[in-house]
């Protein structure tokens, strides 16, 4: 049930567990946590869980034992044939990252996420939360995570980026970003335009957090329709 996460233990400056669970019982479930936390009684570190929102007996076990609801993130299915066209602007650019573009890439990612899991958990601190998002990046030029990125120019300047994971029949929107200087723009339709004209799938998936309504608003502008919603929890030592 529990499965160390050593990319996030080595941002976060203690260990970090992921608890997989299916449809269980309170009994099997407080046996399996309790065992844990003996394992583990020295130990400083993070627990986390994402489990369906319909889950009722999970997530009354995770609250129970004390977990706290961080985040509701919600999932989201484009067919790429019924996507909604969006005029892009003259000004903007869509290109493969290069490696040239690393540091600004970085620095975006580090600057503007607000909403995620990492951010809206009080016990993580907001540098951290931060440079989680701009190490997700940096993973992506050593070769680590995603399968591509693109980069949106603004006077040829990076100003957002789309990082992907390209699976057979689907392409996954790993990370999504854009410059406040440069929001409001079309960027983020824009590269989703290009992933979609250029990497040949029938569908793009992506997630984001019920209370990014802005997100939210442009997927579902572009067609995105939505298809699972998952609850995340966090519990700290």
């Amino acid at each position: 049930m529990f499965f160390k996460d050593k990319w996030l233990s080595d941002q976060i400056g203690k260990s970090v567990y992921q608890l997989k669970v299916n449809d269980l019982s309170e009994e099997v479930f407080s046996n399996d946590w309790r065992n844990f936390r003996i394992d583990h009684t020295e130990d400083n570190y993070l627990v986390f869980s994402k489990i369906r929102t319909n889950s009722v007996n999970i997530w009354q076990c995770l609250e129970k034992a004390n977990f706290k609801l961080i985040d509701t993130n919600v999932i989201f299915e484009l067919n790429v044939n019924k996507l909604f066209e969006k005029q892009q602007h003259n000004d903007i650019e869509i290109c493969l990252a290069k490696k040239k573009h690393q540091q600004a890439l970085e620095k975006i990612a580090r600057d503007n996420f607000n909403y995620s899991r990492f951010h809206l958990d009080s016990r993580i601190n907001n540098d951290i939360a931060n440079q989680i998002k701009q190490n997700w990046v940096k993973s992506y030029f050593f070769g680590k995570r995603g399968d591509e990125m693109l980069v949106a120019l603004l006077h040829n300047k990076p100003v957002g980026f789309l990082q992907l994971i390209i699976k057979e029949k689907t392409i996954l929107i790993d990370l999504i970003c854009v410059d406040k200087i440069a929001q409001g723009r079309g960027v983020a339709s824009s590269m989703i335009q290009f992933a979609s004209t250029n990497i040949k799938r029938s569908s793009i998936i992506v997630g984001t957090q019920i209370g990014n309504l802005p997100s939210i608003n442009l997927y579902q502008k572009l067609g995105f329709v939505l298809t699972r919603s998952d609850y995340v929890f966090h519990y700290h030592s």
